[in-house]
């Protein structure tokens, strides 16, 4: 289990551990509950649990503690004596206390021999631990009694090898490694979220001097939890699983013992290892030789490689590009000058995995905290990933341990091509918020803001900037997880990880950001998202999606400080849906997004795409759905009846002649812009069959349900109970007189499968929102001749089948589909009459079709158009304009799509599609702005000055780091840093000429990086170094 955790697989630009695995059950981690310090007065004294003046008497109370061992408690002559108690004289409790002993024994100078009078005359003291099974696991902390000291294992819980591993170092004097001086550098504690008092002695804090780096492994740190957190959360899985010492554990023993004190001319260790009690070097895992200066397996593959400042070294796996091996294991030690850290960054990464558990089958070990620490196992897809070594070991060792062994009955693949550099610490860990870092002397930096952000950390936003949260890769987010409440949202792709709740996938691009509520999460947990940047005061709209499906779902509120300023609860369907909210102008504003767990496992809640806009804001709503109750506005292209045919075409007479030729324009897509029928509806292709109505959603419709049975379910969820998907173009649909909604699922066997639909919480409209107003659930109870209707949980004076319209009272309805609501009259000689329900008040803007910020505009005719912001387009504003930076990346700019439109001189660019007042051929270009489509030294423009025929603009450079992904079908947009082919061969340099001789030297500031400056490729390449390929295309995912 403990390799499995430090899996980290790497796929759509996203990190993600191992599935259905649980440290929390780990008997390391339960035991940690009955661990206790059995404390003497001055390290009571020491915690601030009681005062100096006492009359215990302490051995040697005064001892300084180092690195976490309290010196003055020591047991001279590196001895422990000890006993067993008849309490836990069991062979059991022997063999786990005797392989302790061993470990000791093997790895430090520490021996643990039986109590004996002999062994007291020889050690001078009566001191000796008594082995015992108490209430719990605890053990004093050093020597500190002049006789019998208990150390209880209670069995059968505390019978662990790590257990007693823990308790017997507690008794060589160690505290806990969460108790060091520096933990606040390396961990997050907050008492009362752990529900401890500050005078828990487990989480104390002493002033220790530290000889050795903090160490997440240690057998001697506890697990962490909410209120107890890693402060570099992808460690955090290195304190769960506690079984045996670590190399930093044995290194502490040796220092506090001076266990290699007496030894002559040691050898001087390399490279993270240290003398141990063999007046041998102890190495880290990996590395090996007298001194540690060199790897395993030299022989074969792997190496220590030196990084010179302002260099780059290549680390490719064996044979790459062509696939690895198994049964490997390769080592690369990464070295940088002592005042610099190793930077590793991926240009190609594929090594195999478990898609459906995320585990690795093959990994790359990446040791960037301390080289003697077990580190993250990397496997997956990915590029432009990357891993700076820490400031809290050696900065300048970087471990690289390659695995092909464990897993080598899977097959390999194409492996990695790696690179390394050197950086220094201004920028480590990154301090800039909104903008990129800059090393600057003497452990300084320099914050490059992105645009809209100023101030030395750039965390600080300009009124008229637009926020947003896309969650994306590379992206950055302005809310972050707060620290004190019970778990934390989580970024992901796909569907969930639980059944029948949370999306499939998300609202946009591959990323959402959702809150797990499957074990061990409990009703009422809450897990918070706050914005982390100051805000001044603005009128702003907060645009989101959110997803909340799932028969245990909880709620979610978004406030501003404690007001609350929108909220949901309960299932709400299937679907994305979108939400905008108003935020008055408030000084200093602070925004949280907050849920709370449900019921039950089935309750995640997802957010996608959140933005923060300057001004005020509308609900969009989906595109392709009926904006009138009779779909009127309808102009979208749908071309398929309810039943799945096919229309005819408008301007075709076969095969059925008509008169709706006022419709020839519209193809074959349905339509109802005459208003003449209750929905839109087309011909159809089947000769046999003239006419059809098609099946189209109206925007307003809620994924809701009021009605028993669901008859009245019109929405366009296609997921089923079982998590089952509808067959393909299906939704769930109303069940007519059945018991459930329900659809044809894609599955042999089962066939059908019934629909969760949420019940509808709000009140119902007086008015009809479809042209049949089968969602109508008003208070209507008369038929159009003036009737009073019959309750339908009545057989007088009507029999009738309608069993689930028995709550309803005596209200018009329409559960079988008839062309509006109807009711059964009270006359005994009129069954069935229709009821005068009037359609709900139609104007274009009525119901926000304009999305992502669009403002609508009421036309005549109950029409409306879009003024769209800029970054969309089409007639609801649904069509993302492709991103483009006002920047440039190349010194040329071939590159620049902005919207510059001024030359240095200070001249207004003349149209590209006009001739005067300069005459030209290059009219295809866009608009007035500058642009670089011959390959100049810049970008430039005709002038609109008949004096000056051009000049070049001066477009400034881009701050904001390029993207390591394609953007585009070409590329043109890539500014990324792989330089190799597809087959790993090395890019040539632009800037030279050899092995290949070529024309794109307007491109040589570009390193040897793969690009496709001009389009004219199919996507980003280079010349190879190799004379005999000349060029090749290069392997770059898409965004």
């Amino acid at each position: 289990m403990e390799l499995i955790e430090s899996f980290q697989v790497l796929k759509n630009h996203m990190k993600f551990k191992a599935n259905h695995i649980h440290p929390e059950e780990s008997k390391h981690v339960k035991a940690e509950a009955f661990d206790k310090h059995i404390l003497t007065h001055a390290q009571k004294v020491q915690l601030n649990m009681e005062s100096e003046d006492s009359n215990e008497t302490d051995i040697n109370s005064r001892g300084i503690f180092k690195r976490g061992f309290k010196t003055g408690r020591l047991w001279n002559k590196h001895t422990v004596p000890y006993e067993i108690d008849s309490s836990l004289d069991t062979q059991v409790a022997r063999d786990v206390i005797n392989q302790a002993i061993q470990v000791f024994a093997k790895l430090t100078c520490m021996q643990w021999k039986p109590h004996t009078t002999t062994l007291e005359t020889e050690l001078g003291h009566k001191s000796y631990v008594n082995f015992y099974s108490g209430s719990g696991c605890s053990s004093h902390v050093g020597r500190s009694k002049n006789g019998e000291q208990g150390l209880s294992l209670k069995a059968p819980g505390c019978l662990g090898l790590g257990i007693a591993l823990h308790e017997m170092l507690h008794a060589l004097g160690q505290w806990h490694e969460q108790s060091r001086t520096d933990r606040d550098d390396h961990v997050y504690i907050d008492y009362n979220q752990m529900g401890v008092g500050k005078g828990d002695a487990n989480y104390g804090k002493f002033n220790t001097r530290d000889l050795n780096p903090y160490d997440y492994e240690s057998i001697m740190h506890y697990s962490l939890k909410k209120g107890f957190e890693a402060l570099q959360p992808d460690l955090g899985f290195l304190a769960s699983y506690g079984s045996g010492l670590s190399f930093y554990d044995i290194a502490d023993i040796t220092d506090a013992y001076k266990c290699a004190e007496k030894c002559v001319n040691p050898p001087e260790c390399k490279n993270g290892g240290f003398l141990n009690s063999d007046c041998k070097c102890n190495c880290p895992y990996g590395l090996t030789g007298d001194n540690c200066d060199s790897v395993i397996n030299s022989g074969v593959c792997g190496g220590i490689i030196d990084i010179v400042p302002g260099e780059k070294e290549v680390i490719r796996s064996p044979n790459f590009p062509n696939n690895y091996g198994v049964g490997m294991e390769c080592v690369w030690l990464l070295k940088a000058p002592s005042s610099f850290h190793v930077r590793l960054e991926a240009d190609v990464f594929h090594l195999p995995y478990d898609a459906e558990d995320d585990r690795c089958y093959h990994w790359l070990e990446v040791r960037y905290n301390l080289p003697g620490q077990t580190g993250i196992r990397v496997c997956g897809d990915s590029s432009g990933d990357s891993w700076v070594t820490s400031a809290w070991g050696e900065k300048n060792l970087m471990l690289l341990i390659f695995d092909s062994d464990f897993g080598k009955l899977h097959s390999p693949e194409k492996g990695f091509s790696l690179q390394a550099t050197t950086t220094k610490d201004g920028c480590i860990p990154d301090p800039c918020i909104y903008g990129v870092c800059k090393d600057c002397e003497n452990q300084a930096y320099r914050c490059e803001c992105d645009p809209g952000f100023e101030g030395q950390k750039c965390d600080q936003v300009k009124a008229s900037e637009t926020l947003e949260c896309t969650f994306e890769k590379g992206s950055k987010c302005f809310l972050k997880n707060v620290k004190n409440d019970q778990f934390d949202w989580i970024i992901y792709a796909g569907p969930t990880v639980s059944d029948l709740t949370g999306p499939e996938s998300a609202a946009e691009g591959n990323n959402y950001i959702f809150a797990e509520s499957s074990s061990p999460r409990l009703p009422n947990d809450k897990a918070v998202l706050q914005s982390d940047i100051t805000l001044p005061a603005e009128d702003r709209c907060l645009k989101f999606y959110y997803n909340m499906f799932g028969a245990g779902i909880g709620s979610l509120t978004v406030k501003s400080a404690s007001n609350v300023l929108w909220s949901k609860n309960s299932n709400q369907g299937f679907s994305w849906l979108a939400a905008a909210i108003n935020i008055p102008s408030t000084v200093n504003l602070q925004i949280l997004i907050e849920t709370t767990r449900g019921s039950n496992w089935e309750g995640d809640i997802a957010i996608d795409d959140i933005k923060l806009i300057p001004g005020i804001c509308d609900i969009p709503v989906k595109s392709d759905c009926l904006l009138s109750a009779t779909g009127k506005d309808y102009i979208g292209t749908l071309s398929k009846t309810k039943y799945g045919k096919t229309c005819q075409r408008w301007d075709s007479s076969s095969p059925h002649s008509h008169t709706y030729h006022t419709y020839d324009n519209d193809e074959n897509y349905c339509r109802n812009t005459l208003g003449d029928e209750p929905l839109p509806w087309c011909y159809t292709t089947d000769p046999n069959d003239r006419w059809d109505f098609c099946e189209i959603p109206h925007c307003h419709i809620q994924e809701c349900v009021r009605s028993i049975n669901g008859y009245d379910y019109l929405g366009s969820k296609a997921t089923t109970t079982q998590g089952k998907t509808c067959i393909k173009n299906e939704v769930c649909k109303g069940s007519g007189s059945g018991p459930f909604p329900w659809c044809y699922v894609d599955d042999p066997i089962v066939k059908w499968d019934t629909c969760d639909i949420a019940k509808c919480t709000d009140t119902p409209k007086e008015c009809l929102q479809t042209g049949r107003g089968i969602d109508y659930f008003g208070s209507m109870a008369k038929t159009k001749t003036g009737s009073e209707c019959q309750r339908w949980d009545s057989q007088q004076p009507h029999e009738h089948d309608y069993w689930y319209l028995e709550d309803q009272e005596n209200f018009c309805r329409n559960p079988d589909g008839s062309s509006s609501p109807w009711c059964l009259s009270t006359d005994p000689t009129v069954r069935k009459e229709y009821c005068d329900i009037p359609f709900c008040d139609y104007q274009g803007c009525s119901t926000n079709p304009c999305l992502h910020g669009g403002t609508c505009q009421n036309t005549l005719n109950g029409e409306y158009t879009c003024q769209c912001p800029t970054e969309y387009e089409g007639d609801r504003c649904e069509v993302k304009v492709p991103s483009v930076d006002d920047c440039k990346r190349s010194i040329a700019g071939y590159e620049y799509q902005g919207q510059l439109n001024t030359t240095i001189g200070g001249f207004t660019c003349q149209m590209w599609s006009s001739d005067k007042p300069h005459s030209h051929s290059k009219h295809d270009l866009t608009e007035n702005f500058c642009r670089n489509p011959d390959k100049d030294d810049k970008p430039w423009c005709y002038t609109t000055t008949s004096s000056k025929r051009y000049d070049f603009c001066d477009v400034p450079f881009c701050t904001t780091p390029a993207k390591q992904c394609l953007q585009s079908d070409k590329g043109i947009e890539y500014f990324g840093s792989v330089r190799q082919t597809e087959d790993g061969i090395p890019c040539q340099k632009w800037a030279d000429q050899t092995p290949h001789s070529h024309s794109y030297t307007f491109i040589s500031d570009q390193e040897n990086f793969c690009r496709n400056a001009g389009a004219g490729e199919k996507k980003p390449w280079c010349y190879t170094t190799n004379p005999d390929k000349r060029w090749d295309y290069c392997d770059i995912p898409f965004c």
